[in-house]
C-alpha cells in the first residue's frame, strides 16, 4: 500500500513538474527557433555591446554636435529640418533624438534574443523593458546635459509604442536625464493617431513650436520618411542630404534596423532560413 501511495506521489510530482516547464517555456519553443552558434546577429551584437570600438564612435559623434552646437545657437537661419519656414528664426531651439541606440543602449535585450534563440516580438520586448534599465549610449548624456544648459529643448521621438512610455520615462530619468514637467518632449508612437512608425509626422509637430537645430538617431527613418525601401535606394535618399555630421548625426547600430529589414523586402513574417537566403544574395 505505502509502495503504491509512493508511486502516484512521484507521478504527480513528475507531472506538475512537467506542466511548470511548459508554462514558462523558453523563448526557443517556436518554428522560427534560431541556433545560437551560427546566429548571424552574434557579430553585430558582440561589437555593439563589447568593442572599444562602439564606445570611440558614440562618443566621438557627440562630441562633434557638441562643437556644432554654439554654432547652431548663433545662427538664427540654422534648421535641421528642410522644410522649416522662415519664422523658425523667433522659435526656441530643440534638438530631436530617438531613443533605442541612440539615448539608450538596450544592446541587451538583443543579447537576451540570442542567448534564447529568438526573433522581435513585442510581447517580449515589454516583458524586458518592464525589467530592465538600460545604461547611456556613450556621450549622450553629456551632450544633452550641455543643450539643456543652453536653454534647448530636448525632444525624444521613439517608435516605442506609447502604452510603453511610463518604463521609457524611468529609463530615462534612471541614467540621469531630467524630464520637463511643462512641456511632453517624449513622442511616442500611436502617442496621437497621425503618430505611427514613420516619425516625420512628430518632427512637424515640434517644428511649429521649435527651431529645430539638430536630428540624431540610429536609422535613417529617424531622418527623412523615405526610409522603407530597396538596399540601394536608401544610399540614394541619404545621399540626397547635406546636413550629415553638422545637423544630422546618425549612431551606429548594426543589430537592427530597417537598414536590415529592407534585405528582405521588410517582410518580417519570413521564416528565418528564407531571410538569411535573401541576405546572401545582397553579398558583393
Amino acid at each position: 500500500m505505502q509502495k503504491t501511495i509512493l508511486f502516484q506521489n512521484t507521478l504527480w510530482a513528475l507531472g506538475f513538474a512537467l506542466l511548470s516547464a511548459g508554462c514558462s517555456a523558453p523563448l526557443n519553443d517556436s518554428p522560427n527557433a534560431i541556433n545560437r552558434a551560427t546566429d548571424d546577429r552574434l557579430d553585430a551584437i558582440l561589437w555593439q555591446t563589447t568593442s572599444a570600438e562602439y564606445h570611440v564612435v558614440a562618443q566621438s559623434i557627440y562630441a562633434l554636435a557638441a562643437l556644432h552646437l554654439e554654432r547652431a545657437l548663433a545662427d538664427r537661419q540654422w534648421s535641421a529640418l528642410p522644410a522649416q519656414s522662415e519664422n523658425s528664426q523667433t522659435l526656441p531651439p530643440a534638438v530631436i533624438m530617438d531613443i533605442d541606440e541612440t539615448v539608450l543602449d538596450t544592446g541587451r535585450f538583443q543579447s537576451h534574443l540570442v542567448k534564447n534563440g529568438a526573433r522581435f516580438a513585442s510581447p517580449v520586448w515589454r516583458n524586458w523593458l518592464n525589467q530592465n534599465q538600460p545604461p547611456a549610449v556613450p556621450g549622450a548624456l553629456e551632450f544633452i546635459s550641455l543643450a539643456q544648459s543652453r536653454g534647448v529643448s530636448v525632444f525624444f521621438v521613439t517608435n516605442r509604442d506609447h502604452a510603453t512610455e511610463p518604463v521609457t520615462r524611468l529609463q530615462l530619468a534612471g541614467v540621469g536625464i531630467a524630464l520637463p514637467t511643462n512641456i511632453d518632449t517624449v513622442l511616442s508612437a500611436n502617442e496621437q493617431p497621425d503618430w505611427g512608425v514613420d516619425k516625420g509626422s512628430r518632427r512637424q509637430f515640434i517644428a511649429q513650436s521649435f527651431r529645430v537645430l539638430m536630428l540624431f538617431g540610429d536609422d535613417l527613418g529617424d531622418f527623412i520618411s523615405e526610409y522603407r525601401t530597396a538596399p540601394h535606394a536608401r544610399v540614394l535618399e541619404a545621399k540626397k542630404h547635406k546636413s550629415w555630421g553638422t545637423k544630422w548625426f546618425m549612431l551606429p547600430n548594426p543589430m537592427y534596423g530597417s537598414w536590415e529589414t529592407s534585405l528582405y523586402n521588410f517582410a518580417s513574417e519570413l521564416k528565418v532560413e528564407e531571410i538569411s537566403r535573401r541576405k546572401l544574395e545582397h553579398l558583393r
